[in-house]
């Protein structure tokens, strides 16, 4: 797309989120406007083209500041859903779907959840948007109250191979955020959330031989990519619970619920396996003389002998 043609079609793009009250996207996208005009050569009238824009943006921050309420997001007819999707109507190079995440955007803003989530899905193909997409998606779905429907989505990312490991747990840990600020919890408790979202295993309890000690490699944090081998304190089947010493927060810190530990090998009496594990409790001990120590939990998902 042309310098002009894009410019042009970022203002209507602002121009539009302005006139239905979404300040902050009319100002992000005025601000692309502004950091397009600076980094393009030979801009005819480039400090007075600046200038106006610059005037907008400031005008934008008086209205967001002397704003007592934010209205809600009104219903959008179809002609403007069009107005919308013809906004753009070229992929920024540097990104590609750009277009259509700005038109997915606009419409999960206006309330036209179903055509958003429609949007979305399309984007989910495309590795440098999909995250974002997915949690749009589950953004969506929370608005209208179908907090099942939300559930179903991240499962399906759970077991499938749409989403990488990192963009899962980010999901997640997004979907259950969702959860408890919206007020939807009391019907369908985090327990509830935590118990659904957990990965089945591929292996039964009496499958599973007695394990001293497992190692892994942490997979965030500050001490992320270390390896690390600990004593197994208690095992039920394919659980596996630990103690860690309060001393190793960083450590603590470089663990989620939700993780999965891949390559982990595990130390048997009998034998050396390798397999798959997933993070389902890491919690501080609040009595007894373990008090502030913290106990780990590990579900084996998978073993290779």
């Amino acid at each position: 797309m042309k310098f002009n043609e894009k410019v042009k079609s970022l203002i209507k793009e602002a121009e539009l989120y302005k006139s239905q009250g979404l300040l902050n996207e009319a100002l992000d996208t005025y601000k692309r406007v502004k950091e397009l005009i600076e980094s393009t050569q030979n801009v005819k009238n480039k400090d007075s083209f600046l200038n106006k824009i610059t005037n907008k943006i400031d005008k934008l921050y008086t209205q967001m500041e002397t704003e007592l309420s934010v209205p809600k997001p009104p219903t959008v007819s179809e002609e403007a859903q069009s107005v919308i999707k013809e906004m753009v109507t070229e992929d920024d190079p540097e990104s590609k779907g750009s277009s259509s995440m700005a038109s997915a955007l606009a419409l999960a803003r206006f309330g036209q959840y179903e055509q958003a989530i429609e949007e979305f899905t399309r984007l989910l193909p495309q590795a440098p948007l999909r995250a974002e997409a997915a949690k749009n998606i589950v953004w969506c779905w929370i608005q209208q109250g179908e907090v099942d429907k939300a559930l179903g989505r991240v499962k399906q990312w759970m077991v499938g191979s749409v989403l990488s490991l990192d963009e899962v747990n980010g999901v997640r840990s997004y979907f259950e955020d969702l959860v408890k600020k919206s007020g939807l919890d009391t019907k369908i408790s985090s327990d509830k959330i935590q118990k659904n979202l957990e990965p089945e295993s591929e292996v039964e309890d009496q499958d599973i031989l007695d394990i001293n000690s497992t190692r892994f490699t942490l997979p965030r944090g500050s001490r992320k990519g270390e390896t690390v081998e600990l004593e197994i304190s208690f095992q039920a089947g394919k659980y596996l619970k630990m103690l860690v010493s309060k001393k190793d927060k960083q450590f603590i810190e470089s663990l989620s619920v939700g993780d999965q530990l891949t390559g982990m090998i595990f130390y048997s009496p009998m034998a050396i396996f390798s397999g798959t594990g997933y993070v389902s409790s890491n919690v501080t001990i609040n009595a007894g003389p373990k008090k502030g120590d913290y106990s780990l939990e590990i579900k084996i998902l998978n073993i290779q002998t």
